[in-house]
């Protein structure tokens, strides 16, 4: 038990003083940065609007917002999707779904839904998966019922890179709102491409097919696959599988074939890996020993922090041996830090040598000859994003605790007592439950924590007096060694109650009758009694306890003679008035 308590300790220690240095990782960094060097939305950096190149540095960001939530950070999200999601949940004229690098923004529509809980995001999320789940779907397919990368220009042409731009949204939504259509699709996709582009003698998969092989010079006439394995579609690709398994229901019938891709590609990516520098090149298998081409291959960037990313996840959550493939993200995230990042002219990091946009090259003379470049110096946003996952999964503690939170409710019993309701599948590790609540949905402060007991369901009541508003409540589970993991926010709206103020009997008989009070919050009032003409004639302290319920008797001043007279009830920034007649 000394030890154990000793470890625990260590433990807190630990992550105190990397709380204390936050500041210093690269995540905050180059998170500060974007804000700084595009204020207000990042898409005054690449102008492509509503689009993937502005959403995956948005949901990098969101991964460090989950490990340091900044408000600035939350707020630059928002930002980006409002100027597009209406208050209503619609899109605005300048959005086009036309392919499914303008599905993911969704991502950050469910990240915001979670995070504020206001229906807009969910219901922009709901448009999003219309376009390609269920009977209202139009979106073009393969004969096969595989999506088209875009519908202009991309007839029958499959990229992993679409598999990462729609997919991951598909099954979290799926896994938000019980969508068994959503996730089923999103999976049966992923594996096809899997099944399709997977070379098992390299462990690797090449970058895209096409159900019509004459049609494209890229194309094997006989199996449509395209020629090289790109180092940035299969990070993509392997980003989509880890980020799609941490939403898939685990009894569903298809997670051990995600997990055998995983595991496969995972083997590939180590084998492959560049000794010096601890990256991995633009064309991955083919390294730097083709010759006779005017172009050399080249350690490529954004391709190597998302197999960073993906190995370091799928390490922590047990899906591949982390005593194999720890090390390897480790000497990629190595590899980044001391090769990769360098300081800007304004004094802050920028991401060097990664892809700018491409599609599907003909050959592998094309993929190298297409030159690598940095940002900020350039506007190309793949390095950022790119770097931004890896950061956050390097640099932090796993967020994937073994909290299974099932169940999350809000329940209004009364304008002064909201029940909160919470499952967990597993809390052997947690230490305690801190509940949070916000009046806006984004800054959230700490009301009340529940140690943990191990029964996996809690119960707490808030009392609260913001009549008719909404409050929104999350609850934090911080587990025996300091770190943490949320639920999903929900919202109540707290009704208007009726405060009353009743007299009892009126007419009075006499100098004294009853006052009732009902829906008050309690407190301290003070009540006053006027004449006609306004004058006071009584003042009379009152408490209301925290029933919001008060009978009291009244005695007026032998003076007081027969007539109307006045009661005000005040306090708290509330008052009530009320007649009573004296005969």
């Amino acid at each position: 038990m000394k030890k154990f308590l000793a470890g625990c300790i260590l433990l807190l220690i630990s992550y105190q003083s990397f709380s204390q240095t936050a500041a210093n990782t690269w995540s905050v960094k180059f998170s500060d940065a974007i804000i700084s060097r595009w204020p207000t939305t990042i898409n005054n950096m690449t102008s492509k609007g509503w689009e993937y190149s502005n959403t995956i540095i948005t949901h990098g960001m969101e991964k460090v917002y989950n490990q340091v939530p900044t408000a600035a950070y939350l707020t630059y999200i928002q930002n980006y999707v409002d100027t597009y999601v209406t208050a209503g949940g619609g899109f605005t004229a300048a959005v086009s779904l036309t392919s499914l690098d303008r599905i993911h923004p969704g991502i950050s529509c469910l990240f915001l839904y979670e995070k504020t809980g206001l229906i807009k995001y969910k219901t922009a999320a709901t448009a999003l998966r219309n376009v390609l789940v269920g009977p209202s779907s139009t979106y073009s397919k393969t004969s096969n019922g595989i999506f088209w990368h875009k519908l202009s220009g991309y007839n029958n042409i499959v990229m992993l890179d679409g598999i990462y731009m729609a997919h991951p949204f598909l099954v979290k939504y799926g896994s938000l709102f019980n969508d068994n259509a959503a996730i089923d699709t999103a999976v049966n996709q992923a594996l096809f491409v899997y099944s399709q582009l997977y070379d098992n003698t390299t462990h690797l998969i090449k970058h895209a097919w096409t159900s019509t092989p004459g049609s494209y010079t890229w194309a094997n006439g006989t199996t449509g696959n395209s020629s090289e394995v790109w180092s940035r579609a299969m990070g993509w690709y392997v980003m989509a599988l880890v980020d799609m398994l941490k939403y898939l229901p685990a009894a569903h019938p298809k997670r051990a074939q995600l997990l055998t891709a995983l595991s496969n590609l995972s083997i590939g990516i180590k084998n492959y890996q560049d000794a010096t520098t601890g990256l991995w090149y633009q064309v991955v298998d083919k390294g730097i020993g083709q010759t006779g081409y005017t172009a050399a291959n080249y350690i490529e960037t954004s391709g190597s922090a998302m197999f960073v990313y993906a190995l370091k996840t799928a390490s922590d959550s047990g899906w591949i041996t982390p005593a194999t493939y720890l090390p390897v993200a480790q000497s990629g995230w190595a590899g980044l830090k001391a090769i990769e990042i360098t300081i800007y002219s304004d004094s802050k990091p920028q991401i060097n040598n990664f892809a700018p946009a491409m599609s599907v090259q003909n050959n592998y003379a094309a993929y190298v000859g297409i030159t690598s470049v940095d940002c900020p110096a350039t506007a190309n946003p793949h390095g950022y994003a790119a770097i931004l996952m890896a950061a956050s999964a390097m640099e932090f503690p796993l967020t994937s605790l073994p909290v299974k939170f099932t169940k999350f409710s809000a329940k209004e019993y009364t304008s002064s007592n909201i029940g909160l309701s919470w499952q967990n599948a597993d809390d052997s590790q947690v230490d305690y439950y801190a509940i949070e609540k916000a009046g806006n949905g984004i800054n959230f402060t700490t009301i009340g924590k529940v140690k943990s007991n191990r029964s996996g369901s809690y119960e707490w009541f808030d009392k609260t007096t913001n009549n008719n508003a909404n409050v929104y409540y999350r609850i934090k589970a911080v587990s025996l060694d300091a770190t943490a993991n949320y639920t999903k926010v929900v919202s109540v709206k707290i009704k208007s109650v009726n405060q009353e103020l009743l007299v009892s009997p009126n007419p009075a008989k006499g100098k004294a009758f009853t006052i009732s009070v009902n829906n008050f919050p309690a407190g301290k009032y003070t009540l006053k009694i006027f004449n006609n003409t306004g004058k006071i004639l009584e003042t009379q302290s009152i408490v209301i306890t925290e029933e919001r319920i008060l009978s009291q008797t009244i005695s007026l001043p032998a003076s007081v003679g027969a007539g109307l007279y006045y009661l005000r009830l005040e306090g708290g920034g509330v008052f009530i008035n009320k007649s009573v007649l004296i005969d």
